[in-house]
């Protein structure tokens, strides 16, 4: 038998545990146990019930039990997640998260530590939910130089995305919509301002070209400030916009960005619609590989933290750090496109959009969008500093 400390019994902790109440005796689920949970409750009720004395408030009664094998971190929590993570690591328990915050931050240095242990640090669940993507990407950089990755990554923007463009909602509709179904929180702004896609473009991007890329190395543009008019001009020339992180190699550097991108209906991103997630991962020997499901929820994310525990069980992944060693330079300063701008009480701001200017695409006495030439997007960035009201969009090729 193999048990598991669970650190957090929300949402993902639930799913794990109710699967496991009702795994089948055919399963490698069946040597797996579930030994002790923190919670910051005792008396809470919740949705899965589980015996009373599993319960713990003292998370050192998890980490000094010399019979539980592997740490299952689920608590969205960083500091205090980051304190055990290591312990845990450090005592030569292999680690299980979801929680994408703390990989972000302390990438480099828990793999390492794992490493030196001789013990696993996953974190498939961290990245795009119930999606199967991390381990298919360790493997295929064994093989390829990756030269491109990008994704839907936010289950949340995608879905509010969705209602703007298939319902005509505005973006405060949408949102409201979102959290009523439970797929944004009542502060939204981790999702809708990129952050939480950051987050997971740092982990993929950082795997995937074995080089260190951080959150401050990633230009960061969320959905907050569009509007139903952006959809709507945007859909009369037949593009929807949706969210996306990417990262490509350029001239031994790398340009790393999240923002609204706009592509011709009908093509591949436009395809994945309200909660899913994908990820697209490009390499020289491979070609294009997509990947493609449930970028949240109870059961897919639980599900992707269980097929990490097997993997502890069974002593399937490597332990070897996968994280490479190479050193690219950020040449985010290169980044170029076509953009789709609007400004809302234009006649407030002296904006001088003119050199850059392809085509004019709306003007009342509110709003002004226009499309660009070709252009550097920090030098757009720079004509625009200090516009508050304004929707930058990407325009895809």
């Amino acid at each position: 038998m193999v048990n598991i400390g669970l650190l957090g019994f929300g949402t993902v902790g639930q799913g794990l545990a109710h699967i496991l109440n009702n795994k089948s005796e055919a399963t490698p689920l069946k040597d797996i146990n579930i030994k002790k949970i923190l919670v910051r409750n005792l008396e809470k009720e919740r949705k899965v019930k589980v015996s009373k004395d599993k319960l713990t408030l003292n998370p050192q009664e998890i980490m000094e039990d010399k019979e539980i094998d592997i740490i299952v971190e689920v608590t969205g929590d960083v500091d205090l997640s980051y304190r055990l993570v290591k312990e845990a690591l450090n005592n030569k328990k292999h680690v299980v998260t979801a929680n994408k915050a703390l990989v972000s931050k302390h990438f480099e240095e828990l793999s390492l530590l794992a490493e030196e242990n001789d013990v696993y640090f996953l974190y498939e669940a961290s990245v795009a939910g119930g999606i199967p993507i991390l381990k298919p990407l360790k493997d295929q950089i064994r093989v390829n130089n990756i030269s491109r990755l990008r994704g839907i990554l936010n289950g949340t923007c995608n879905y509010i995305l969705t209602k703007m463009t298939d319902e005509g909602l505005d973006y405060g509709q949408a949102l409201r919509e979102a959290q009523g179904l439970g797929y944004a929180e009542a502060d939204p702004s981790s999702d809708v301002k990129g952050l939480d896609t950051l987050r997971k473009l740092r982990i993929l991007s950082t795997l995937a070209f074995g080089s260190a890329i951080r959150e401050e190395d990633i230009i960061c543009h969320g959905i907050d400030k569009l509007l139903a008019l952006d959809i709507k001009l945007l859909k009369e020339r037949e593009m929807v916009i949706k969210l996306i992180g990417e990262v490509v190699e350029v001239d031994g550097g790398y340009q790393a960005i999240v923002q609204p991108k706009a592509f011709k209906d009908g093509s591949y991103f436009t395809m994945i619609r309200e909660a899913y997630n994908t990820v697209s991962i490009e390499g020289d020997f491979s070609g294009v590989l997509n990947f493609y499901g449930p970028g949240a929820g109870m059961y897919p994310t639980a599900n992707a933290v269980l097929t990490d525990i097997i993997d502890c069980v069974m002593n399937i992944q490597d332990k070897k750090n996968p994280l490479g060693n190479r050193k690219l330079e950020n040449k985010n300063e290169d980044i170029r496109g076509k953009y789709y701008i609007r400004i809302s009480n234009w006649k407030d701001y002296e904006v001088d959009l003119g050199g850059v200017i392809e085509e004019k695409v709306f003007e009342d006495d509110k709003d002004f969008a226009i499309i660009t030439k070709e252009v550097r997007l920090s030098d757009i960035l720079n004509i625009l500093e200090g516009v508050e009201n304004l929707a930058l969009v990407n325009l895809e090729d």
